[in-house]
């Protein structure tokens, strides 16, 4: 059998050494952002039972998703966020202080079409507070997905916001009323930035909506500007639901809570905005990076007041926000934004003849006791090709160990890319080196 019978599935990739390194250094980035805000990093399990991940979205959920039957018959399924698990969570744990703040980074499946920064296995970074009705905790989730951009370099980016109960209130105006006509429609809009205006139409028409009706809902979607621009451009409405009304007073508190975070300058109201998933009831926002809003959102996220209750015993208002590592990565790498840094050892330790290995391992030892990464010869090549084998491998100081060096107690470390050395004693190799690879 060949290699070429050992494919990868569709839509899964490997994780190579650089680019590990680099999520690496994502991930602490994004983790160094959600401590300050006092968040507690957790991770939810990755199978649910099926009908957990059913609960809201209904069994046609199944198309979407990875499930199968265990060899006990139980029906399970991978998860395809983190919300949901974290949810489920809270829900059941009567024990925990309100807010509760909980934030955690971790891989999802997604039985998607694979396209351009679109695995079926994914990674996500996800905020989550729960036990706040307050449009102030909006702001904070959003605060937070500004501030990551920001640490990690990104600044070239805006985040639109809206309410998703100002788009039900005007649809049902509108006729398209509770039930499924009404979020397939909300689904068909949330395809605006994928789709072009005459597949909207056609799915439009599809399901029963006539010309009149569609060119008033793509009129209501394209509002958008500074919150007080859309806010004056909504007045204009004449809501009458209560629902509505609340929506609109959601918004005005969240532009004057964004603007004490400092962050009204990346945000606007786009009515556009709805957030495909059905669980969300209110404020929904997405972030796009301004120089590559072909990869899609970078992150996104919105309230979801009522999905808690459905879970457990404790009925808990809930907003949260979620990013994909995967796209979050294009747009560094276009940016030049990643570190120079990589993995592996800092430090190769070549023995002039085998019988000073164990001299070498100690010495690799006390390095690495001392926080600096060192490799030795695993293979008894010959001096050459352990020289070979360390410029191959780019690691970036090498030491040759042989009797004068033990006798003399005087090593050189050699710098591989320029190709200086510098001398040390054995007393002062450990100092030496730590201030060349930091």
């Amino acid at each position: 059998m060949t290699s070429q019978a050992f494919t990868l599935p569709r839509g899964m990739k490997d994780i190579d050494p650089e680019e590990m390194n680099r999520r690496l250094w994502l991930y602490e980035k994004i983790r160094e952002v959600v401590r300050k805000y006092g968040f507690q990093i957790m991770e939810p399990t990755t199978i649910e039972n099926l009908k957990t991940l059913e609960a809201k979205s209904g069994p046609a959920i199944r198309n979407e998703i990875y499930w199968f039957k265990d060899k006990a018959g139980r029906s399970l399924g991978l998860r395809f966020d983190l919300t949901v698990g974290l949810a489920r969570i809270v829900a059941n744990r009567s024990d925990l202080p309100e807010p509760i703040k909980f934030a955690t980074i971790g891989g999802n499946w997604r039985y998607d079409e694979p396209q351009f920064g679109r695995y079926r296995y994914f990674t996500q970074w996800d905020i989550e507070i729960f036990g706040s009705s307050s449009p102030l905790a909006d702001a904070e989730v959003i605060s937070v997905g500004a501030d990551i951009l920001s640490n990690v370099g990104l600044t070239d980016f805006v985040i639109r916001i809206s309410n998703r109960k100002l788009s039900e209130a005007y649809l049902a105006q509108l006729g398209i009323r509770v039930g499924k006509k009404l979020e397939q429609t909300l689904r068909i809009i949330d395809k605006i930035r994928k789709e072009s205006r005459q597949q909207l139409q056609k799915e439009f028409r599809a399901l029963g909506i006539n010309k009149k009706t569609m060119e008033q809902i793509f009129s209501f979607i394209s509002l958008n500007g500074s919150p007080a621009t859309v806010l004056d451009g909504l007045a204009r409405f004449n809501f009458e639901s209560e629902n509505a009304k609340n929506g609109l007073e959601e918004l005005k508190i969240l532009a004057d809570s964004l603007s004490a975070f400092g962050r009204l300058e990346n945000c606007l109201y786009d009515l556009s905005i709805v957030r495909g998933i059905g669980y969300y009831d209110g404020i929904v926002f997405e972030a796009f990076d301004k120089g590559g809003e072909d990869v899609g959102s970078i992150f996104g996220g919105g309230r979801y007041d009522k999905l808690c209750r459905i879970y457990g015993k404790r009925d808990l208002p809930a907003t949260g926000v979620a990013g994909g590592i995967e796209r979050l990565m294009i747009s560094l790498e276009r940016a030049g934004l990643f570190p120079k840094t990589r993995q592996g050892a800092k430090v190769f330790i070549a023995t002039v003849q085998e019988t000073l290995k164990g001299e070498a391992i100690q010495l690799a030892q006390k390095l690495r006791d001392n926080g600096i990464a060192a490799d030795i010869d695993l293979k008894s090549r010959s001096l050459g090709k352990q020289l070979e084998y360390a410029n191959s491998a780019q690691i970036p100081y090498l030491i040759v160990l042989g009797p004068q060096e033990l006798q003399s107690r005087v090593l050189k470390i050699k710098d591989m890319a320029s190709r200086e050395e510098i001398e040390a004693s054995f007393d002062v190799l450990v100092q030496k080196l730590q201030s060349l690879v930091s």
